[in-house]
């Protein structure tokens, strides 16, 4: 049985400290995957950008054949920040065995200063679906 004395105290609290100054604690962070569809069909071939909307910094990822992405954060970290991001995608020709789309995209999908669509990331994992419309379809 736990007895909570000073004995005890003195040793949980630089445990907990500890913990905290490794960066074992990542309560203010979030994992983020989804699916990208373009008209309501799942497309590859982009890579898709979260930038914090405080100036913070920008998650990535690429999506694959199936639309699939899964974001990743400085050096590969699956760990985002939460926070709001103003989301964007850009079409690659550089995913393994995915051809660079050929689709269309408004601005507000493209470009990261006219980025419009906003997305928030929160503790835990996040499913965010994204659909986009062609710049066809408008």
């Amino acid at each position: 049985m736990f007895v909570m004395n000073r004995k005890n105290i003195l040793w949980i609290v630089p445990g907990i400290l500890l913990l905290c100054s490794t960066g074992c604690w990542k309560g203010d962070t979030g994992t983020v995957e989804g699916t990208l569809k373009v008209d309501g069909e799942p497309l590859g071939g982009f890579l898709i950008y979260f930038a914090s909307k405080d100036g913070n910094g920008e998650a990535m990822g690429g999506v694959i054949g199936d639309g699939s992405y899964k974001l990743t954060y400085g050096r590969g970290d699956d760990q985002i920040p939460v926070g709001e991001y103003r989301v964007y995608v850009q079409a690659t020709e550089f995913i393994d065995n995915v051809s660079m789309p050929k689709v269309k995209l408004e601005r507000q999908y493209t470009d990261p200063y006219e980025a419009s669509l906003v997305k928030t990331i929160d503790y835990g994992h996040n499913v965010i679906d994204l659909d986009l419309v062609s710049a066809k379809k408008k």
